[in-house]
C-alpha cells in the first residue's frame, strides 16, 4: 500500500499581489487578511482506493418546469402531451465501510462524477371522466309521489391535478298518477341534500395494476350500518368493472344524506322523519410507475 497513500499529504501554490491591469507588485499593497492561503491538506489517491470508495447517489427531486427556472415563476400555457421539465439530485463521494462523506476528488480519480440533472417530462393534467348516466329506475311509488335514480361510473379517475369526479348518482322525484285509495292522503317531502362525508369508521380502497395479472385489491372496513354498507357494496361492484384499464388509484368510498318526511294532505308530519342515502367517492391519492 505505501505510506505516500491517503490522507495527511500537502499542497502548495504561488500567491502574490498583482495590479488590476496584471502586473506584479509588492505584497505590503494588498490586503494580507484577504491574502489566500498559499498551501492545504490533501488525499493522495492511489489504486488500492477503488475498494474503498464509491459515489454516493441521492434520490432523483420532483421534476420543475423548464420555464419556472428561467423566468423565476410558472407561466400559463396550453398543456399538449406535457411541460419539459428538470430534476436534480445530490451527488457526494463517501467512504463505503460508514457512509461517511469524502473528498469528490477521490472518487473522479477513478470514474466520473455522475450527473446531477437530468430532463423529464411533466404531464398534462387529466380531469375525472365519467360515463353518460344509466336510465332512469321505475319509480318508487305506482301513485302519488315517488323518488327514482340513475347512476354513472368512473372512467377515468383524475390525475396530475386534474378535476376531481362528480356526483356518481343523482335522484328526481316522480308522479305516475293521483292516487285512489288512502295512499293518495300522504306524500314525500325530501330535502336538499348534504356534502359528501365518510364514515366515522372509514372505508378505503386501495386499487393498482398488477403486471400481467390482473388487478389486486385491498379492503379494510368497519362500517356497521346495513344501508351504507349496501351502498358501499354497489359502489365496489361498478368501480371492479371500470378499474380495467385505470392506472393507480385510491378511492375512499363515502355517502351523502338528505331528510325523508312523510306529510299528510294536511300538511302535518305522519311518523318520525327518515334520511335518505347515497354513496359518492373521494379520489384522494394517485400513484404512478415510470
Amino acid at each position: 500500500m505505501g505510506s505516500d497513500c491517503g490522507p495527511g499529504g500537502s499542497q502548495s501554490r504561488a500567491v502574490w499581489c498583482a495590479h488590476v491591469d496584471g502586473w506584479t507588485t509588492l505584497h505590503t499593497n494588498c490586503d494580507q487578511v484577504q491574502r489566500p492561503s498559499n498551501q492545504r491538506n490533501c488525499f493522495r489517491v492511489c489504486d488500492w482506493h477503488k475498494d474503498l470508495y464509491d459515489w454516493k447517489l441521492g434520490a432523483w427531486n420532483a421534476c420543475v418546469p423548464v420555464s419556472a427556472r428561467t423566468f423565476g415563476a410558472l407561466r400559463s400555457f396550453t398543456c399538449s402531451g406535457g411541460e419539459e421539465g428538470i430534476q436534480t439530485r445530490e451527488v457526494g463521494c463517501m467512504l463505503k465501510s460508514d457512509g461517511s462523506p469524502a473528498e469528490d476528488a477521490i472518487c473522479e480519480y477513478f470514474e466520473p462524477k455522475p450527473r446531477l440533472e437530468q430532463a423529464c417530462l411533466i404531464p398534462c393534467p387529466q380531469d375525472c371522466v365519467v360515463s353518460e348516466y344509466s336510465p332512469w329506475t321505475s319509480c318508487s311509488k305506482t301513485c302519488g309521489t315517488g323518488l327514482r335514480n340513475r347512476v354513472r361510473s368512473v372512467l377515468v379517475p383524475p390525475v396530475f391535478g386534474g378535476a376531481l369526479c362528480p356526483n356518481l348518482t343523482e335522484f328526481q322525484s316522480c308522479k305516475p298518477g293521483p292516487c285512489t285509495g288512502p295512499e293518495g292522503m300522504y306524500s314525500l317531502r325530501v330535502g336538499p341534500w348534504n356534502p359528501c362525508a365518510l364514515p366515522q369508521t372509514r372505508t378505503a380502497r386501495q386499487v393498482k395494476r398488477r403486471k400481467g395479472k390482473g388487478q389486486g385489491l385491498r379492503e379494510r372496513t368497519g362500517v356497521k350500518d346495513p344501508e351504507t354498507r349496501e351502498l358501499i357494496q354497489k359502489k365496489r361492484t361498478r368501480n371492479r368493472l371500470n378499474r380495467q384499464e385505470s392506472p393507480f388509484w385510491d378511492i375512499e368510498v363515502g355517502y351523502q344524506t338528505r331528510d325523508v318526511i312523510c306529510i299528510h294532505r294536511n300538511g302535518s308530519a305522519v311518523g318520525r322523519k327518515g334520511r335518505m342515502f347515497i354513496g359518492c367517492v373521494f379520489v384522494t391519492t394517485v400513484l404512478s410507475e415510470q
